[in-house]
């Protein structure tokens, strides 16, 4: 069975990049991880060099961007403090640092009402779906170690779309969820989850909520996968 760790130096922008994630965490005794869409997209396709790199760690989210954004001579990070997560704008492509964390809601929106610093363990849990709920370490100590809770992995090989949490619980959370519930299906070839179907009509009338230009940009998103393959 192939290592993580092999698949990851099979990618030249993974390789490269966790490399320096690595020496960093080590420097500052960090855990960081390769997280959600970027493990996930690895795992369909170890060569892709398209591969958004997601990084989440347990800790400060936006002192370990400006740390990093330092070793690879990126003068200016983009923080977003609300959700302790940074984006670092390498010239090659964009990097995105988060802080492990819990998130709470209230009914009237979509962004969380409260945001904990917390772990791995509770990071992977609030994620929209099992596939995007996967995570790598990046530590020296434990290269390459997969964090899987909820089956991701089993769940792409299977071409099923369904969520780590209650469904009703995700999509009211998050209604946006739904739209990209869609987009996952018909980008990845994927089939809705039965129960994860149902729950999309019942929470339907919450996507009010949200606001147009997000489903706009959502709408696109779907209207711009072709023949149900990856990008």
């Amino acid at each position: 069975m192939t290592l993580i760790k092999d698949i990851i130096n099979q990618n030249k922008r993974l390789a490269k990049i966790s490399k320096v994630i690595s020496e960093l965490s080590d420097e500052i005794q960090i855990n960081a991880f390769l997280v959600g869409g970027c493990v996930r997209d690895l795992m369909l396709n170890p060569l892709a060099e398209s591969i958004d790199v997601d990084i989440m760690v347990e800790g400060d989210g936006i002192d370990f961007a400006e740390k990093l954004a330092r070793k690879i001579n990126v003068p200016k990070i983009v923080p977003f403090k609300k959700f302790a997560t940074a984006k670092i704008p390498f010239k090659e492509y964009e990097i995105e640092v988060a802080s492990a964390r819990l998130e709470k809601y209230d009914e009237s929106s979509r962004s969380p009402s409260e945001v904990v610093m917390s772990n791995i363990e509770d990071d992977l849990l609030r994620r929209d779906f099992t596939i995007n709920a996967m995570a790598v370490s990046l530590n020296k100590e434990n290269f390459g170690e997969f964090f899987d809770p909820f089956n991701g992995m089993e769940d792409l090989s299977n071409k099923i779309l369904r969520t780590p949490l209650d469904s009703d619980t995700t999509f009211s959370d998050d209604p946006l969820r739904m739209m990209r519930a869609a987009y996952f299906a018909s980008k990845l070839s994927l089939d809705i989850d039965p129960s994860c179907l149902e729950s999309i009509k019942n929470n339907a009338e919450r996507i009010t909520i949200v606001s147009q230009e997000r489903k706009t940009n959502e709408l696109l998103k779907i209207l711009g996968t072709k023949n149900h393959l990856l990008d």
